[in-house]
């Protein structure tokens, strides 16, 4: 079904989970991936007060890149591991978005897979993300796979058998029988 999946790679730890199912949806389909990163855009800050330590844009981009290499190597060991051929690319613009939707439609790309941190609605249109904008914009079906969360504080939970709350009630029960027997 499909021929061609351009998954979105970014700096983000649920990057992997998006990367490991496209990977896998592509082998399932015969597939070729293509691994888009859209480069962070330089901006120059204006305020009153002068920056401490500006960077730059050539030295922006050349960081920018090295990152963009970095996650988009670690994305193609993921391909090769599977046996699924890949490609990778970088992009950038005004409108991330639109960005890659302009990247899928050149490129010819089937389906668009997306990480998102499994925010709400409103949190995702505050914190400026691409989903939103990219499933209103995108020709093609875009998944968006939720990463794993992992909270820094770990709840423990032990689960009793049915048979064994089913006890307990049925001994709270007799327990307060004897109460009352005792008061009367």
């Amino acid at each position: 079904m499909y021929k061609r999946i351009l998954i979105i790679v970014d700096q983000r730890a649920v990057t992997r989970a998006a990367v490991k199912e496209g990977v896998a949806m592509a082998a399932a389909h015969g597939a070729e991936v293509l691994f888009f990163h859209v480069l962070p855009r330089y901006t120059v800050p204006m305020a009153d007060m002068p920056p401490f330590a500006l960077v730059s844009p050539q030295d922006f981009h050349r960081s920018a890149m090295t990152l963009a290499d970095k996650h988009l190597s670690a994305a193609q060991k993921t391909a090769e591991k599977a046996g699924v051929m890949s490609q990778r690319a970088t992009g950038s613009g005004e409108d991330d978005a639109r960005c890659i939707t302009e990247a899928a439609r050149k490129r010819r790309c089937d389906l668009i897979v997306a990480a998102s941190e499994g925010r709400n609605a409103l949190l995702r249109l505050l914190t400026g993300s691409v989903i939103p904008g990219l499933i209103t914009s995108s020709p093609v079906p875009v998944l968006v796979v939720k990463g794993a969360v992992r909270d820094k504080v770990s709840v423990r939970a032990t689960v009793a058998p049915l048979t064994a709350r089913r006890k307990a009630r049925v001994v709270a029960v007799a327990s307060a029988r004897r109460s009352r027997e005792v008061r009367a």
